[in-house]
Protein backbone atom coordinates (compact mmCIF):
# COMPACT_ATOMS: atom_id res chain seq x y z
CA UNK A 1 0.00 0.00 0.00
CA UNK A 2 1.37 3.63 -1.26
CA UNK A 3 1.61 5.80 2.07
CA UNK A 4 2.01 9.43 2.02
CA UNK A 5 4.30 10.92 4.85
CA UNK A 6 2.36 14.25 5.86
CA UNK A 7 5.22 15.92 7.78
CA UNK A 8 7.28 15.53 5.31
CA UNK A 9 8.15 18.81 3.58
CA UNK A 10 6.40 19.31 0.36
CA UNK A 11 7.89 20.49 -3.07
CA UNK A 12 8.49 24.33 -3.62
CA UNK A 13 5.33 25.19 -1.14
CA UNK A 14 6.71 26.86 1.90
CA UNK A 15 5.95 29.94 0.49
CA UNK A 16 2.45 29.27 -1.88
CA UNK A 17 -0.33 31.28 -0.89
CA UNK A 18 -3.61 29.55 -0.12
CA UNK A 19 -5.32 30.53 -3.94
CA UNK A 20 -7.27 27.70 -5.85
CA UNK A 21 -4.56 27.91 -8.46
CA UNK A 22 -1.81 27.80 -5.52
CA UNK A 23 -3.62 24.56 -4.07
CA UNK A 24 -3.22 22.36 -7.63
CA UNK A 25 -0.11 23.40 -7.84
CA UNK A 26 0.45 22.58 -4.08
CA UNK A 27 -1.20 18.95 -4.96
CA UNK A 28 0.38 18.32 -8.26
CA UNK A 29 3.92 18.98 -6.06
CA UNK A 30 3.01 16.97 -3.37
CA UNK A 31 2.14 13.84 -5.81
CA UNK A 32 5.35 14.45 -7.43
CA UNK A 33 6.79 13.91 -4.30
CA UNK A 34 5.21 10.84 -3.53
CA UNK A 35 5.74 9.35 -6.85
CA UNK A 36 9.33 9.95 -6.02
CA UNK A 37 9.59 8.77 -2.38
CA UNK A 38 8.18 5.31 -4.19
CA UNK A 39 11.21 4.95 -6.55
CA UNK A 40 13.47 2.15 -6.66
CA UNK A 41 16.12 5.14 -7.04
CA UNK A 42 17.35 7.20 -4.37
CA UNK A 43 17.36 10.65 -5.50
CA UNK A 44 19.08 13.84 -3.78
CA UNK A 45 18.92 17.11 -5.88
CA UNK A 46 21.24 20.26 -4.92
CA UNK A 47 21.14 23.61 -6.33
CA UNK A 48 23.77 25.59 -8.10
CA UNK A 49 25.65 26.23 -4.74
CA UNK A 50 25.24 22.47 -3.76
CA UNK A 51 22.66 23.56 -1.34
CA UNK A 52 20.51 20.05 -0.86
CA UNK A 53 16.90 21.42 -2.21
CA UNK A 54 15.00 17.81 -2.63
CA UNK A 55 15.65 14.37 -1.07
CA UNK A 56 13.51 11.21 -1.44
CA UNK A 57 12.91 8.59 0.99
CA UNK A 58 15.43 6.35 -0.33
CA UNK A 59 17.95 8.73 0.79
CA UNK A 60 16.35 10.10 4.36
CA UNK A 61 16.62 6.23 5.04
CA UNK A 62 19.95 5.56 3.98
CA UNK A 63 21.53 8.74 5.95
CA UNK A 64 18.97 7.98 9.07
CA UNK A 65 18.42 11.89 9.09
CA UNK A 66 14.53 13.15 8.63
CA UNK A 67 14.91 15.10 5.35
CA UNK A 68 13.41 18.21 6.25
CA UNK A 69 16.47 18.69 8.63
CA UNK A 70 18.80 18.59 5.28
CA UNK A 71 17.05 21.32 3.32
CA UNK A 72 18.96 24.33 3.14
CA UNK A 73 22.24 23.09 3.97
CA UNK A 74 25.34 21.75 1.94
CA UNK A 75 25.83 17.90 0.62
CA UNK A 76 28.73 17.74 1.96
CA UNK A 77 27.40 17.77 5.48
CA UNK A 78 26.47 14.70 4.60
CA UNK A 79 28.25 13.62 2.41
CA UNK A 80 31.74 14.75 2.81
CA UNK A 81 33.21 13.53 0.07
CA UNK A 82 30.53 14.19 -2.34
CA UNK A 83 31.47 15.05 -6.31
CA UNK A 84 28.43 16.78 -6.88
CA UNK A 85 30.39 20.12 -6.35
CA UNK A 86 32.60 18.83 -9.21
CA UNK A 87 29.54 17.87 -11.23
CA UNK A 88 28.66 21.84 -10.74
CA UNK A 89 31.45 23.32 -11.36
CA UNK A 90 32.82 21.10 -14.88
CA UNK A 91 28.61 20.36 -15.88
CA UNK A 92 29.84 16.71 -16.78
CA UNK A 93 27.83 13.59 -15.69
CA UNK A 94 29.74 10.84 -14.03
CA UNK A 95 27.94 7.73 -14.98
CA UNK A 96 27.70 4.43 -12.45
CA UNK A 97 30.53 5.40 -10.26
CA UNK A 98 30.73 3.11 -6.95
CA UNK A 99 30.61 5.29 -3.30
CA UNK A 100 31.61 3.98 0.04
CA UNK A 101 29.00 5.42 2.40
CA UNK A 102 30.47 5.48 6.12
CA UNK A 103 31.33 1.47 6.06
CA UNK A 104 27.17 0.96 5.06
CA UNK A 105 28.23 -0.57 1.54
CA UNK A 106 29.13 0.60 -1.54
CA UNK A 107 26.47 2.37 -3.61
CA UNK A 108 26.54 2.89 -7.32
CA UNK A 109 25.54 6.24 -8.20
CA UNK A 110 24.78 8.53 -11.32
CA UNK A 111 25.91 12.26 -10.44
CA UNK A 112 24.20 14.23 -13.51
CA UNK A 113 23.90 18.18 -13.92
CA UNK A 114 20.44 19.54 -14.27
CA UNK A 115 20.41 22.23 -17.56
CA UNK A 116 17.94 23.99 -19.14
CA UNK A 117 17.98 26.48 -21.52
CA UNK A 118 21.88 26.21 -21.69
CA UNK A 119 21.84 27.50 -18.07
CA UNK A 120 22.55 25.39 -15.18
CA UNK A 121 20.04 25.06 -12.18
CA UNK A 122 21.97 22.08 -9.93
CA UNK A 123 22.63 18.72 -9.88
CA UNK A 124 21.29 15.36 -9.03
CA UNK A 125 22.50 12.26 -7.81
CA UNK A 126 20.97 9.04 -8.62
CA UNK A 127 21.70 5.99 -6.20
CA UNK A 128 21.64 3.24 -8.62
CA UNK A 129 22.38 0.17 -6.15
CA UNK A 130 22.23 0.58 -2.71
CA UNK A 131 24.95 -2.02 -2.28
CA UNK A 132 26.83 -2.92 -5.54
CA UNK A 133 26.08 -6.72 -4.28
CA UNK A 134 22.61 -6.36 -6.06
CA UNK A 135 24.58 -5.12 -9.14
CA UNK A 136 26.40 -8.10 -8.66
CA UNK A 137 23.46 -10.12 -8.89
CA UNK A 138 22.36 -8.78 -11.06
CA UNK A 139 24.94 -8.96 -13.41
CA UNK A 140 25.44 -12.59 -12.50
CA UNK A 141 21.45 -13.27 -13.39
CA UNK A 142 21.99 -11.24 -16.51
CA UNK A 143 24.90 -13.82 -17.46
CA UNK A 144 23.05 -16.90 -16.71
CA UNK A 145 20.16 -15.55 -19.20
CA UNK A 146 22.83 -14.54 -21.54
CA UNK A 147 24.07 -17.86 -21.76
CA UNK A 148 20.80 -19.34 -22.09
CA UNK A 149 19.83 -17.30 -24.57
CA UNK A 150 22.95 -18.03 -26.71
CA UNK A 151 22.11 -21.57 -26.38
CA UNK A 152 18.90 -21.23 -27.52
CA UNK A 153 20.07 -19.35 -30.30
CA UNK A 154 22.35 -22.23 -31.30
CA UNK A 155 20.13 -25.11 -30.73
CA UNK A 156 17.67 -22.74 -33.02
CA UNK A 157 21.16 -22.44 -35.70
CA UNK A 158 21.56 -25.84 -35.41
CA UNK A 159 17.43 -26.66 -36.54
CA UNK A 160 18.06 -24.66 -39.62
CA UNK A 161 21.65 -24.85 -40.69
CA UNK A 162 22.32 -27.98 -43.56
CA UNK A 163 24.61 -30.31 -42.18
CA UNK A 164 25.56 -32.30 -45.12
CA UNK A 165 27.08 -31.03 -48.12
CA UNK A 166 27.99 -33.07 -51.57
CA UNK A 167 31.70 -34.34 -50.43
CA UNK A 168 29.59 -36.21 -47.73
CA UNK A 169 27.62 -38.25 -50.22
CA UNK A 170 30.17 -41.25 -50.68
CA UNK A 171 30.38 -43.74 -53.31
CA UNK A 172 32.35 -44.81 -56.92
CA UNK A 173 29.08 -46.15 -58.55
CA UNK A 174 28.35 -44.54 -62.02
CA UNK A 175 24.61 -44.49 -60.79
CA UNK A 176 25.35 -42.09 -57.67
CA UNK A 177 27.88 -40.39 -60.05
CA UNK A 178 24.65 -39.60 -62.05
CA UNK A 179 22.48 -38.73 -59.49
CA UNK A 180 25.08 -36.29 -57.79
CA UNK A 181 25.57 -34.63 -61.17
CA UNK A 182 21.91 -34.18 -61.74
CA UNK A 183 21.45 -32.51 -57.97
CA UNK A 184 24.30 -30.15 -58.79
CA UNK A 185 22.49 -29.02 -61.58
CA UNK A 186 19.25 -28.73 -60.01
CA UNK A 187 20.80 -26.87 -57.53
CA UNK A 188 21.43 -23.64 -59.57
CA UNK A 189 17.81 -23.33 -60.57
CA UNK A 190 15.12 -21.48 -57.80
CA UNK A 191 12.70 -24.49 -59.16
CA UNK A 192 10.78 -27.05 -56.48
CA UNK A 193 13.01 -30.48 -56.76
CA UNK A 194 11.09 -34.20 -56.04
CA UNK A 195 13.89 -36.55 -54.89
CA UNK A 196 12.26 -40.01 -55.19
CA UNK A 197 14.07 -43.27 -53.79
CA UNK A 198 13.25 -46.14 -51.55
CA UNK A 199 13.63 -45.67 -47.78
CA UNK A 200 17.14 -45.25 -46.61
CA UNK A 201 18.91 -44.16 -49.86
CA UNK A 202 19.86 -41.20 -49.20
CA UNK A 203 16.76 -38.16 -49.77
CA UNK A 204 17.54 -35.91 -46.89
CA UNK A 205 21.76 -35.93 -47.77
CA UNK A 206 20.79 -34.72 -51.24
CA UNK A 207 18.64 -32.04 -49.79
CA UNK A 208 21.20 -30.45 -47.22
CA UNK A 209 23.58 -30.94 -50.23
CA UNK A 210 21.75 -29.34 -53.04
CA UNK A 211 20.54 -26.23 -50.22
CA UNK A 212 24.07 -25.90 -49.46
CA UNK A 213 25.26 -25.61 -53.34
CA UNK A 214 22.10 -22.89 -54.23
CA UNK A 215 22.29 -19.36 -53.92
CA UNK A 216 20.38 -20.07 -51.17
CA UNK A 217 22.66 -21.24 -48.59
CA UNK A 218 22.84 -18.50 -46.64
CA UNK A 219 19.57 -18.92 -45.58
CA UNK A 220 17.60 -21.24 -43.24
CA UNK A 221 17.12 -25.26 -44.19
CA UNK A 222 13.26 -26.04 -42.46
CA UNK A 223 12.82 -29.85 -42.36
CA UNK A 224 9.28 -30.94 -41.84
CA UNK A 225 8.38 -35.27 -41.80
CA UNK A 226 5.04 -35.12 -43.13
CA UNK A 227 4.70 -39.00 -41.76
CA UNK A 228 5.90 -37.81 -38.06
CA UNK A 229 3.10 -35.23 -37.66
CA UNK A 230 -0.57 -35.89 -36.93
CA UNK A 231 -2.79 -34.93 -40.20
CA UNK A 232 -4.76 -32.24 -37.61
CA UNK A 233 -1.51 -30.52 -37.03
CA UNK A 234 0.15 -30.53 -40.02
CA UNK A 235 -1.51 -27.50 -41.69
CA UNK A 236 -0.77 -24.95 -39.08
CA UNK A 237 2.93 -26.48 -38.43
CA UNK A 238 3.52 -25.78 -42.26
CA UNK A 239 1.70 -22.68 -43.01
CA UNK A 240 1.33 -21.65 -39.17
CA UNK A 241 -1.63 -19.72 -37.24
CA UNK A 242 -2.52 -16.09 -36.31
CA UNK A 243 -3.31 -15.40 -32.44
CA UNK A 244 -6.62 -16.91 -30.83
CA UNK A 245 -6.96 -18.88 -34.24
CA UNK A 246 -8.97 -21.89 -32.34
CA UNK A 247 -9.18 -22.78 -29.17
CA UNK A 248 -6.08 -23.75 -27.62
CA UNK A 249 -4.23 -21.47 -29.58
CA UNK A 250 -0.97 -19.46 -28.45
CA UNK A 251 -1.62 -16.60 -27.66
CA UNK A 252 1.28 -15.10 -29.82
CA UNK A 253 0.47 -17.17 -32.61
CA UNK A 254 2.43 -19.51 -34.34
CA UNK A 255 5.43 -19.07 -37.26
CA UNK A 256 4.65 -21.65 -39.92
CA UNK A 257 7.87 -23.54 -41.39
CA UNK A 258 7.43 -22.11 -44.82
CA UNK A 259 8.08 -18.44 -42.64
CA UNK A 260 10.98 -19.48 -40.82
CA UNK A 261 12.71 -20.49 -44.04
CA UNK A 262 12.33 -17.38 -45.42
CA UNK A 263 15.45 -16.69 -47.91
CA UNK A 264 16.37 -20.18 -47.44
CA UNK A 265 14.78 -23.87 -48.36
CA UNK A 266 11.75 -26.00 -46.86
CA UNK A 267 12.75 -29.93 -46.98
CA UNK A 268 9.69 -31.60 -47.20
CA UNK A 269 10.36 -35.48 -46.22
CA UNK A 270 7.70 -38.07 -46.83
CA UNK A 271 5.47 -35.14 -48.80
CA UNK A 272 3.23 -38.66 -49.90
CA UNK A 273 1.69 -38.47 -46.59
CA UNK A 274 0.55 -34.91 -46.45
CA UNK A 275 -3.25 -34.36 -46.34
CA UNK A 276 -5.42 -33.15 -49.41
CA UNK A 277 -6.85 -30.06 -47.98
CA UNK A 278 -2.91 -29.00 -47.06
CA UNK A 279 -1.39 -30.25 -50.76
CA UNK A 280 -3.96 -27.75 -51.74
CA UNK A 281 -2.69 -24.88 -49.98
CA UNK A 282 0.90 -25.61 -50.39
CA UNK A 283 0.44 -25.47 -54.08
CA UNK A 284 -1.05 -21.74 -54.01
CA UNK A 285 1.83 -20.94 -51.75
CA UNK A 286 4.04 -22.51 -54.28
CA UNK A 287 2.07 -20.34 -57.41
CA UNK A 288 1.70 -17.20 -55.44
CA UNK A 289 4.83 -17.38 -53.24
CA UNK A 290 1.71 -15.82 -50.48
CA UNK A 291 1.02 -17.96 -47.09
CA UNK A 292 -2.28 -17.68 -45.57
CA UNK A 293 -2.05 -18.15 -41.64
CA UNK A 294 -4.83 -19.88 -39.97
CA UNK A 295 -7.23 -17.21 -38.32
CA UNK A 296 -4.89 -14.26 -40.42
CA UNK A 297 -7.00 -12.02 -42.55
CA UNK A 298 -4.40 -10.92 -44.79
CA UNK A 299 -1.73 -13.53 -46.56
CA UNK A 300 1.87 -12.86 -46.10
CA UNK A 301 4.74 -12.82 -48.66
CA UNK A 302 7.31 -15.67 -48.34
CA UNK A 303 10.35 -16.31 -50.03
CA UNK A 304 11.59 -19.76 -49.86
CA UNK A 305 12.50 -22.78 -51.98
CA UNK A 306 10.77 -25.78 -51.84
CA UNK A 307 13.10 -29.51 -51.62
CA UNK A 308 10.44 -32.67 -51.80
CA UNK A 309 11.08 -36.21 -50.73
CA UNK A 310 9.12 -39.40 -50.90
CA UNK A 311 9.81 -43.06 -51.09
CA UNK A 312 6.21 -44.25 -52.66
CA UNK A 313 5.75 -44.39 -56.36
CA UNK A 314 4.31 -40.33 -56.76
CA UNK A 315 2.29 -40.78 -59.54
CA UNK A 316 0.73 -43.97 -59.06
CA UNK A 317 -0.75 -42.50 -56.11
CA UNK A 318 -1.39 -39.29 -57.56
CA UNK A 319 -3.49 -41.74 -60.32
CA UNK A 320 -5.11 -42.84 -57.42
CA UNK A 321 -6.60 -40.06 -56.21
CA UNK A 322 -4.16 -39.68 -53.20
CA UNK A 323 -1.96 -37.09 -54.31
CA UNK A 324 -3.03 -34.05 -55.75
CA UNK A 325 -1.96 -34.62 -59.67
CA UNK A 326 -1.70 -30.48 -59.93
CA UNK A 327 0.99 -30.61 -57.33
CA UNK A 328 2.59 -33.90 -58.81
CA UNK A 329 3.03 -32.15 -62.00
CA UNK A 330 4.13 -28.72 -59.95
CA UNK A 331 7.35 -31.10 -58.22
CA UNK A 332 8.47 -33.50 -60.88
CA UNK A 333 9.56 -30.72 -63.19
CA UNK A 334 12.88 -31.59 -61.51
CA UNK A 335 12.88 -35.07 -60.69
CA UNK A 336 15.84 -36.87 -58.64
CA UNK A 337 16.04 -40.13 -58.21
CA UNK A 338 18.42 -42.26 -56.28
CA UNK A 339 19.28 -45.58 -56.56
CA UNK A 340 18.92 -48.24 -54.05
CA UNK A 341 22.62 -49.88 -52.72
CA UNK A 342 21.65 -53.18 -54.39
CA UNK A 343 21.84 -51.11 -57.96
CA UNK A 344 25.50 -49.68 -56.53
CA UNK A 345 27.29 -52.47 -54.80
CA UNK A 346 30.47 -51.16 -55.70
CA UNK A 347 30.03 -48.60 -53.14
CA UNK A 348 29.58 -51.09 -50.08
CA UNK A 349 33.43 -51.03 -49.57
CA UNK A 350 33.57 -47.02 -49.25
CA UNK A 351 30.33 -46.58 -47.22
CA UNK A 352 31.30 -49.40 -44.89
CA UNK A 353 34.92 -48.22 -44.29
CA UNK A 354 33.77 -44.91 -43.44
CA UNK A 355 30.80 -46.04 -41.24
CA UNK A 356 33.50 -48.52 -39.25
CA UNK A 357 36.13 -45.94 -39.29
CA UNK A 358 33.81 -43.32 -37.56
CA UNK A 359 32.52 -46.48 -35.02
CA UNK A 360 36.30 -47.75 -33.97
CA UNK A 361 38.36 -44.49 -35.15
CA UNK A 362 40.62 -46.73 -36.89
CA UNK A 363 40.72 -48.48 -40.08
CA UNK A 364 39.65 -52.16 -40.80
CA UNK A 365 39.44 -55.28 -42.87
CA UNK A 366 37.12 -57.47 -44.62
CA UNK A 367 37.22 -61.10 -46.00
CA UNK A 368 36.65 -61.71 -48.90
CA UNK A 369 33.53 -64.07 -47.81
CA UNK A 370 32.07 -61.18 -45.51
CA UNK A 371 32.08 -58.84 -48.64
CA UNK A 372 30.87 -60.92 -50.90
CA UNK A 373 27.89 -61.66 -48.37
CA UNK A 374 27.09 -58.23 -47.94
CA UNK A 375 27.29 -57.73 -51.90
CA UNK A 376 24.93 -60.80 -52.52
CA UNK A 377 22.49 -59.29 -49.62
CA UNK A 378 19.30 -57.25 -51.24
CA UNK A 379 19.39 -54.12 -48.58
CA UNK A 380 15.70 -53.45 -48.63
CA UNK A 381 17.16 -50.65 -46.11
CA UNK A 382 19.40 -49.36 -48.08
CA UNK A 383 22.19 -47.42 -46.67
CA UNK A 384 20.41 -46.74 -43.60
CA UNK A 385 21.03 -50.48 -42.71
CA UNK A 386 24.04 -50.77 -43.98
CA UNK A 387 25.55 -48.37 -41.36
CA UNK A 388 23.43 -50.47 -38.56
CA UNK A 389 24.73 -54.22 -39.19
CA UNK A 390 28.64 -51.90 -39.63
CA UNK A 391 27.25 -50.56 -36.83
CA UNK A 392 27.19 -54.12 -35.19
CA UNK A 393 29.87 -55.91 -36.64
CA UNK A 394 32.06 -53.02 -34.78
CA UNK A 395 30.83 -53.69 -31.71
CA UNK A 396 31.86 -58.10 -32.26
CA UNK A 397 35.50 -56.80 -32.94
CA UNK A 398 36.10 -54.11 -31.25
CA UNK A 399 39.34 -55.81 -30.28
CA UNK A 400 40.35 -56.95 -33.51
CA UNK A 401 40.75 -55.65 -36.87
CA UNK A 402 39.14 -57.84 -39.01
CA UNK A 403 35.13 -57.80 -40.30
CA UNK A 404 34.38 -61.82 -41.06
CA UNK A 405 31.23 -63.59 -42.20
CA UNK A 406 30.46 -64.55 -38.32
CA UNK A 407 30.10 -60.91 -37.62
CA UNK A 408 27.01 -60.02 -39.73
CA UNK A 409 23.72 -60.32 -38.82
CA UNK A 410 22.23 -64.13 -39.33
CA UNK A 411 19.82 -62.66 -41.91
CA UNK A 412 22.25 -61.53 -44.19
CA UNK A 413 24.29 -64.69 -44.29
CA UNK A 414 21.27 -66.97 -44.50
CA UNK A 415 20.32 -64.96 -47.83
CA UNK A 416 24.16 -65.63 -49.22
CA UNK A 417 22.92 -69.45 -48.48
CA UNK A 418 20.07 -69.43 -49.99
CA UNK A 419 20.96 -67.26 -52.92
CA UNK A 420 21.29 -68.02 -56.38
CA UNK A 421 24.00 -65.19 -57.05
CA UNK A 422 26.76 -66.28 -54.76
CA UNK A 423 29.11 -64.71 -57.63
CA UNK A 424 29.06 -62.59 -60.27
CA UNK A 425 31.76 -64.37 -61.98
CA UNK A 426 30.05 -67.20 -62.72
CA UNK A 427 27.73 -68.11 -65.02
CA UNK A 428 26.57 -71.78 -64.14
CA UNK A 429 24.37 -72.87 -61.08
CA UNK A 430 26.53 -75.77 -60.82
CA UNK A 431 30.12 -73.61 -61.12
CA UNK A 432 28.72 -71.54 -58.08
CA UNK A 433 27.53 -74.87 -56.01
CA UNK A 434 31.14 -76.19 -56.29
CA UNK A 435 32.64 -73.00 -55.31
CA UNK A 436 30.68 -72.78 -52.26
CA UNK A 437 31.52 -76.55 -51.46
CA UNK A 438 34.90 -76.06 -51.76
CA UNK A 439 35.09 -72.94 -49.85
CA UNK A 440 33.17 -74.89 -47.09
CA UNK A 441 35.49 -77.92 -47.16
CA UNK A 442 38.72 -75.72 -47.15
CA UNK A 443 37.51 -74.18 -44.55
CA UNK A 444 36.43 -77.26 -42.32
CA UNK A 445 40.01 -78.87 -43.11
CA UNK A 446 41.47 -75.78 -41.75
CA UNK A 447 40.09 -75.36 -38.40
CA UNK A 448 39.74 -79.36 -37.73
CA UNK A 449 43.75 -79.26 -38.94
CA UNK A 450 44.20 -76.20 -36.55
CA UNK A 451 42.63 -77.84 -33.73
CA UNK A 452 44.36 -80.86 -33.76
CA UNK A 453 48.03 -79.06 -33.93
CA UNK A 454 46.72 -77.00 -30.91
CA UNK A 455 45.34 -80.34 -28.65
CA UNK A 456 42.07 -78.89 -28.80
CA UNK A 457 42.88 -75.65 -27.51
CA UNK A 458 40.38 -73.12 -28.78
CA UNK A 459 42.42 -69.93 -28.24
CA UNK A 460 45.56 -71.25 -29.58
CA UNK A 461 43.63 -72.49 -32.75
CA UNK A 462 41.74 -69.52 -33.40
CA UNK A 463 44.95 -67.14 -33.08
CA UNK A 464 46.62 -69.84 -35.47
CA UNK A 465 43.29 -69.27 -37.90
CA UNK A 466 43.87 -65.73 -37.62
CA UNK A 467 40.52 -65.29 -36.27
CA UNK A 468 38.44 -64.36 -33.07
CA UNK A 469 37.63 -67.01 -30.38
CA UNK A 470 34.08 -66.33 -31.27
CA UNK A 471 34.53 -66.98 -34.54
CA UNK A 472 35.77 -70.03 -34.08
CA UNK A 473 33.17 -71.08 -32.31
CA UNK A 474 30.67 -69.79 -34.32
CA UNK A 475 32.66 -71.94 -37.11
CA UNK A 476 32.09 -75.21 -35.30
CA UNK A 477 28.75 -75.06 -34.35
CA UNK A 478 28.06 -74.55 -38.15
CA UNK A 479 30.17 -77.52 -38.96
CA UNK A 480 29.28 -79.34 -35.95
CA UNK A 481 32.62 -79.78 -35.17
CA UNK A 482 32.67 -81.12 -31.63
CA UNK A 483 35.69 -79.55 -28.83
Amino acid sequence: MISFDANAPKLGTQDMDQSPDSQVLSDLLNMLELILDQAYLGLVFVDTKGIIRFMNKQYEDLIGVPRKDTYGKHITEYFPDSRLPLVIETRKPEWGWKYDYKGRGTLVVNRIPIIKDNRLIGALTQCIFRDISELKDMAKNLDILQKRVRSYQTQLSDLLTPKYTFKDILGVSDALAHAKEMAQLYAGTESAVLITGETGTGKELFAHSIHNASNRKDGPFVCLNCASIPNELLESELFGYAAGAFTGARNSGKTGKIQMARGGTVFLDEIGELPLVAQAKLLRVLEDKRVDKLGATTPEDVDFRLIAATNQDIKSIADEGSFRKDLYFRLSALNLHLPPLRERKEDILVLLNDFAGNNLRRSVQITDTALAALKTYSWPGNIRELKNVVELACCLIRNHDVIDIDNLPAHIVEFRASSGEQSQHFSSDEARFNLKSKINEDELFLIKKALAECKGNKSAAASKLGISRSSLYNKMTRYSISA
